[in-house]
């Protein structure tokens, strides 16, 4: 009888009415079409498929409020930042985008004293280094390592959609890893 108690405490008024809204499914629509990118081998296909998640993730981000509004212009930029990157490998369009970010970042973040904000802004730096400077697993690392920072901003923003994508990249991302490295 406890087991079911804790499930209806998860499910009770006050988990649908946070979780259940417009901005919480757009970010799990985000998490499903994420899914598909992190599956993908090739490098062209897989920025592509990041930039769809990045449009659905900016929404989401943008609807769910003032504090999450830095990570949707992170989004913002990383749609351009990823078609760029398919095309040019340049360092110069790579510092622009870096110093792009941080900008924005700056103009947008509710409290520059908080660190906590900062992991956004660096996880998505260190996505940008990876993208226009590395492959393979090399790439993918980095962005695990984005992914690390992006799982705790999210559960401090209280973003459903952006924790489930952060955390199944993280999982996806060991295994396309590893399966990259059986493929050498």
């Amino acid at each position: 009888m406890d087991n079911l108690n804790f499930i209806y405490q998860i499910f009770n008024s006050d988990f649908i009415q946070k979780y259940m809204t417009i901005p919480q499914l757009i970010g799990i629509l985000g998490y499903l079409v994420g899914v598909s990118a992190f599956l993908q081998r090739k490098d062209s296909a897989f920025r592509w498929q990041l930039t769809i998640v990045n449009i659905i993730m900016t929404i989401h981000f943008y609807l769910l409020g003032p504090e999450s509004y830095p990570a949707a212009i992170l989004n913002i930029v990383n749609i351009f930042r990823n078609i760029a990157s398919a095309y040019t490998k340049n360092m110069i369009v790579m510092l622009f985008f870096i110093g792009l970010m941080w900008i924005f970042y700056f103009l947008t973040t509710p409290d520059w004293t908080q660190f906590i904000h900062y992991l956004s802004v660096i996880g998505t730096t260190l996505v940008t280094i990876a993208l226009f400077r590395f492959h393979q697993q090399q790439m993918r690392l980095l962005i695990l390592l984005s992914s690390a920072l992006w799982i705790i901003y999210s559960l401090w923003i209280d973003s459903l959609g952006s924790l489930a994508i952060e955390v199944t990249f993280a999982i996806i991302n060991i295994v396309t890893i590893i399966k990259l490295s059986k493929n050498r």
